[in-house]
């Protein structure tokens, strides 16, 4: 089996959600790492990889696929088996998980990123409004966890790895997370996959590189 190109930024979570799916499956990957900062993502080479010019991308033989919900079930679909407890063939839980994938494309993630890693990143405070969206993000997965050890039962799904790579971001949330238990388990106990470790494990290096560059603006 080829290895299959994967276009990233090290801390983009979609990309780390690519990755963890990947590594779950143990399908090997050929890292290309992108420069946010250097603005790679908007050189002609990878423009005429992908036009969109955004990550994660990925290059398998000749077809090239972008948008990482749509990466996460072509891996599963074309390595994951018959049948493969991160995306069930049965209709009824398949939906389950499409729902929440759906979800955090639309509103979680989008939440996250806007109201939360923007203000971080470009290091300007966060509005009230911001955070009742954000608050309110983190209390429907807390929600959603409350009477289950994953998102939609006692397996972890590739909903759970889209969703969780956005929460992870909770690591520069100024609030309380503590009002949010059910969620905080959920999160514990996806760190403790060992795919999530080895996928994550640049992501607080990358929080500490914008904060260094915080502090070289100073």
């Amino acid at each position: 089996m080829a290895n299959i190109q994967l276009y990233y930024f090290k801390g983009s979570p979609p990309s780390l959600a690519v990755l963890m799916t990947a590594k779950a499956l143990g399908v090997p990957l050929e890292m290309k790492e992108l420069q946010y900062w250097n603005k790679d993502h908007l050189a002609p080479e990878f423009t005429e990889i992908n036009p969109d010019q955004s990550v994660p991308t990925i290059i398998d033989g000749d077809f090239t696929l972008w948008e990482s919900r749509a990466i996460l079930r072509y891996l599963i679909g074309k390595y994951g088996g018959e049948d493969n407890s991160l995306y069930p063939r049965d209709p009824q839980k398949r939906a389950e998980v499409d729902r929440l994938l759906d979800y955090d494309l639309g509103v979680f993630f989008r939440v996250i990123l806007e109201d939360l890693w923007l203000p971080f990143r470009d290091k300007y405070e966060m509005t009230k409004e911001q955070d009742e969206k954000v608050m309110k993000g983190f209390k429907r997965i807390d929600t959603l966890v409350k009477d289950k050890k994953f998102l939609t039962g006692n397996n972890p799904t590739i909903a759970d790895f889209s969703i969780v790579v956005g929460f992870a971001v909770e690591i520069v949330y100024p609030g309380d997370m503590s009002k949010y238990p059910n969620a905080m388990a959920w999160y514990k106990r996806m760190q403790e996959l060992p795919y999530y470790k080895e996928a994550n494990q640049s992501f607080p290096g990358w929080v500490e590189s914008v904060k260094n560059r915080h502090t070289e603006k100073v």
